[in-house]
């Protein structure tokens, strides 16, 4: 691997913070959404990871990623840096109907659901060392996130139409390196979370349920004809934390082990319904008003397991093995601050999922490594709970990239990933939304990039 810690004759520090700032400008005024991972789980922070799929990323410590996967990788970066990196994902998804009925029992109308979702996921990494063979570091990047928009006249309308999680976290870590062998870390996750989803409502199933059909139809509410939405936005801030260590077994032969915390989010925002004006006679009692709204979630642990081995002057091979504790997740209950409108429960039951990557960094030259990975990535769903929210199923990686020496202080990784998901089914009813059935069809495409500046 290239080795910038040897290279002399850095620039000066003025010129490399201002490419620093000049990257910060353009870097924050993107959204962050999307997944690289099972579930909404981003485990992609910088594209020297997607290279590889993120094998080693536990034990490797190259750069100051290390601060998000794992805090003790620090102590191995020689020199202060900063590191910028983004990776824009196209996720495509089809809904394929296998006969999805509306909440009287009746076949839905609409399309296939068939779109593609294109999100960028910006991170930022700083490392310092500081006497005493301590170093200090800071990340911001967003560790969860999934974006899933659906046309508004797909069959599946009235379970979901959109759907934007989004997360941003501020790590600040230290690490401490007890010998030339071993090193320890520790930081705080300062995560906050948004979000925002959307539904159909059929007003016309709902008057034919609730009223009579004769009624209904005399003032224009017909079923799948006279649809509504309701829209929900909630956020929150909270703190978790994050610990790690690295071991050199051999000086050729490096492990790590690095464990990130749950972080239970109390979202709270507000609930807005837009009701056609000949269902009015609907809202009689209080419903479909807009009102207040609460929700939890609790974004789950990650307990990571890599290696580092060195295999000879060229080539480096990488692996990883992680376990997500999805089981956090339960249910989602949408709760109304209006009493008179029942609650909103979408029951998930999701259980822990492991990753397996393996790669490898091939060093050509001495200013350009070359790198690919794979990983399988199991999904925490079960086809009795997959929901139009998050059609998540097991998922194939295949990655690649190339690492570019710049100048001495200066380098730049690009890296493309193919992401295959299994078929994955559903049978989901709902209360007042019927029943969604068929299959959904995924791939994603991703390209990253990443500056790095070694000062």
């Amino acid at each position: 691997m290239i080795e910038p810690s040897r290279v002399p004759n850095l620039p000066s520090s003025k010129q490399r913070a201002g490419r620093a700032l000049i990257a910060a400008a353009a870097f924050w005024t993107s959204s962050v959404a999307g997944a690289h991972a099972g579930a909404f789980l981003n485990a992609i922070q910088s594209a020297s990871s997607a290279s590889v799929s993120t094998a080693g990323q536990t034990a490797v410590a190259e750069d100051g990623s290390t601060v998000y996967y794992n805090p003790a990788g620090m102590s191995l970066l020689e020199r202060p840096e900063l590191l910028f990196a983004a990776g824009l994902a196209a996720l495509s998804h089809r809904f394929d109907d296998g006969g999805t009925t509306d909440a009287l029992g009746n076949p839905v109308r609409g399309g296939k659901g068939k779109n593609s979702d294109v999100f960028l996921v910006p991170s930022m990494f700083a490392t310092l060392p500081l006497s005493g063979g301590f170093t200090a570091g800071i990340g911001i990047f967003s560790p969860f996130g999934q974006s899933n928009t659906y046309p508004d006249d797909w069959v599946g309308r009235y379970q979901l139409q959109r759907i934007s999680l989004k997360s941003v976290e501020i790590d600040p870590a230290i690490a401490y390196r007890l010998d030339d062998k071993f090193a320890v870390g520790a930081g705080l996750d300062i995560q906050y979370a948004h979000l925002v989803r959307q539904n159909a409502l059929d007003f016309g199933s709902l008057c034919f349920a609730a009223i009579s059909p004769g009624a209904c139809q005399a003032s224009g509410l017909v079923p799948q004809s006279a649809d509504g939405t309701l829209m929900v936005a909630t956020h929150n801030w909270n703190v978790g934390f994050n610990l790690g260590a690295i071991y050199d077994l051999t000086g050729s032969t490096r492990i790590g082990i690095s464990y990130r915390s749950t972080v239970g989010h109390d979202l709270s925002g507000h609930a807005a319904f837009q009701v056609l004006a000949n269902a009015t006679p609907l809202t009689q009692g209080g419903l479909f008003q807009n009102t207040g709204l609460t929700s939890k979630i609790t974004f789950p642990f990650q307990l990571n397991f890599g290696l580092s081995q060195v295999l000879d002057q060229r080539f480096t091979l990488l692996a990883d093995f992680d376990v997500t504790g999805w089981n956090s997740i339960k249910s989602q209950t949408l709760h109304f601050a209006n009493p008179r409108q029942p609650d909103q429960q979408l029951v998930l039951n999701w259980k822990n999922s492991v990753r397996v990557a393996v790669g490898g960094i091939y060093h050509l030259s001495d200013s350009t490594d070359l790198r690919a990975g794979l990983s399988y990535d199991q999904t925490p769903l079960s086809d009795e709970f997959r929901s139009a929210d998050l059609p998540d199923s097991d998922q194939y990686m295949a990655s690649a990239g190339v690492t570019q020496r710049v100048d001495p202080g200066f380098f730049a990784t690009i890296a493309y990933s193919y992401g295959y998901f299994t078929p994955a089914p559903t049978n989901l009813s709902l209360m007042g939304a019927g029943t969604l059935l068929g299959t959904f069809h995924r791939r994603l495409n991703a390209l990253s990039a990443q500056g790095r500046m070694v000062f």
